[in-house]
């Protein structure tokens, strides 16, 4: 099933132009039979900013990854990204045992995770592949340690630890969207 995103009428550069002409599917419908490429991609707008695209395609069985941007996205974010599309790269037993493949619908999570929370002033968190297909996201500080576990789409779980002031607090994400951001600000600067 295809999606359709609507852009206002801004003129765009030559290399946007091409990234943004290219055709948008859901993660639900990528083929991977017969090495076709498939596509996972994720499409953040924001009602003040223009319109900001990131295109994860992987390429057949062996697989290639690559990571195409439009916009104006902090430079954490493009690394962290980055770092994300090249997991979808390990294959199966990338852990020396029986570690699954990155799914690409927790790339494409992990990635509007990191677009919601990443901002310009945000440190560039690690980005680590999970034995059952999953992406941990996390930052360590001197005073603070952030992590995200994103095991699917819908079961996105955080731990957050202040050990100095032996504070901690974890759970889903779903619903604490807002004391999260506030545990990044900190790391952030603000």
């Amino acid at each position: 099933m295809a999606e359709t995103l609507t852009l206002p009428d801004t003129r765009y550069s030559l290399a946007e132009e091409a990234i943004l002409s290219q055709p948008w599917y859901s993660a639900s419908t990528l083929p991977d039979a017969l090495a076709r490429p498939s596509v996972v991609t994720a499409t953040v707008e924001q009602p003040t900013a223009m319109p900001r695209r990131i295109l994860i395609r992987k390429r057949g069985p062996a697989g290639s990854a690559e990571l195409q941007a439009s916009g104006s996205w902090p430079r954490s974010f493009l690394k962290s990204a980055g770092a994300v599309v090249d997991l979808l790269n390990l294959p199966a037993g990338w852990d020396s045992y029986a570690a699954k493949v990155i799914a690409p619908q927790n790339a494409l999570q992990a990635i509007r995770f990191l677009a919601d929370f990443v901002g310009p002033d945000t440190p560039q968190p690690a980005v680590v592949p999970r034995v059952q297909g999953g992406i941990q996201i996390e930052w360590h500080t001197m005073s603070v340690d952030i992590e995200v576990y994103i095991d699917a789409p819908g079961r996105v779980r955080w731990f957050a630890e202040r050990a100095e002031a032996g504070e901690t607090l974890e759970g889903p994400l779903a619903g604490h969207e807002a004391v999260l951001k506030a545990w990044v600000q900190q790391i952030s600067g603000k």
